[in-house]
């Protein structure tokens, strides 16, 4: 009760009158729910994109406490902001370096992906010139076929990044293709292909961190899991078909009511009147748009929670605002709307929003820009 009264303070002071909670503390329990999952293995949490949307540098400061073993981002400027926000971890950028960033690269102690000899020579000359040596992994490519060196070219690769003066080679990685259910026949051969390139490495490769697993591989593919995985949507309570049903989501997204209205019968809601009242009925306006993120695929089709109670969305998501039609029931302006989360014994999932939106979670979650506020639970 004291929680709630406390986030009531908070929120009752912020400008736009919708918020994000991140509940940090759930971040960190399903942390170590992975953990007990992998036993042995390192724990790299992915926090790329604005760590799917929660917040990068509160997220990281979270997992730290928790135990983490690397983080991973996709870009050197998620990197930097990291080691500025004094995050001392080993930090690996996982997607294709440009040249005019090694140099950055190699200045805030980064570990980076080499996924070519081309991107390599690249590297060696620079590190020549700054007399630096560079720590990085080998991306293979079992299957996406977007970055990384195919399986049968890689031991020439990793003979020159072992034997150049100014490369530690640190692991060798892959990526799933698609790893969110069991006993697929693409993942289950990207396996193969990549432990059979760690078969043909032997004795040189005993060292190196060989890590293939995303969140799917944690849940489905245990053979996977070798030296460390690497999972993203886990740590933020995300589990395809309720593989981890011990985790807990970690964003809300909630708005207080902007406006009531009685609307009488046969009217148009919203742009283009998508939407006609059938009788007279009662209209609220919830002040979340698509300029907030909150996207217009969701106009017609997904719910809300007001009292405890599931209501539809009711014409076009508006840039700022969309509406609600709440029938005969009562509502007031300032009342709390759930649009993502719990509310009494209800509750509005990250996955029902895709199966709305035709989409993934994990896109649903980067839509959502800083003009919410987030706020953070830490107790």
């Amino acid at each position: 009760m004291a929680e709630t009264s406390a986030l009531h303070n908070i929120t009752s002071n912020i400008p736009h009158p919708a918020w994000i909670e991140i509940d940090l503390k759930r971040l960190q329990h399903n942390l170590i729910a992975i953990r007990r999952r992998v036993g042995k293995s390192r724990l790299c949490c992915v926090v790329k994109a604005n760590a799917y949307g929660h917040g990068l540098i509160p997220v990281a400061k979270a997992a730290c406490d928790a135990g983490v073993d690397y983080f991973g981002v996709a870009h050197l400027q998620e990197a930097v902001a990291l080691r500025q926000a004094g995050i001392d971890l080993p930090i690996l950028v996982l997607g294709a370096i440009h040249e005019d960033q090694i140099e950055d690269l190699i200045r805030y102690r980064l570990e980076f992906t080499i996924s070519s000899h081309y991107k390599a020579t690249l590297v060696a000359q620079k590190a020549a010139q700054l007399q630096a040596r560079c720590p990085v992994h080998l991306e293979i490519d079992t299957g996406m076929h977007r970055t990384g060196v195919r399986p049968q070219s890689a031991l020439a690769l990793i003979d020159y990044l072992l034997s150049a003066p100014c490369f530690e080679l640190k692991g060798v990685y892959s990526h799933f293709v698609m790893s969110e259910s069991p006993n697929n026949p693409v993942t289950l051969q990207q396996i193969k292909d990549f432990l059979s390139l760690k078969e043909r490495m032997g004795e040189r490769g005993k060292s190196l961190i060989w890590h293939l697993a995303n969140s799917g591989g944690v849940m489905f593919y245990p053979e996977s899991h070798l030296d460390m995985v690497r999972p993203g949507m886990l740590c933020y309570g995300l589990s395809p078909q309720q593989a981890m049903p011990d985790l807990q989501p970690v964003l809300s997204l909630k708005a207080k009511i902007s406006y009531f209205k009685v609307v009488g019968p046969h009217q148009g809601i919203s742009y283009n009147h998508t939407y006609r009242t059938k009788e007279q009925t009662r209209v609220v306006t919830i002040p979340v748009g698509y300029g907030d993120g909150y996207r217009r695929d969701f106009s017609n089709r997904m719910h809300v929670l007001i009292g405890g109670k599931r209501y539809q969305i009711c014409g076009n998501v508006c840039m700022d605002q969309f509406m609600v039609d709440i029938g005969n029931n009562e509502a007031y302006v300032g009342d709390e709307v759930v649009l993502i989360g719990k509310q009494k014994n209800q509750e509005i999932s990250l996955y029902e929003m895709a199966v709305a939106a035709q989409t993934d979670p994990r896109e649903i979650l980067c839509h959502f820009n800083d003009r919410i506020p987030r706020i953070y639970i830490t107790h």
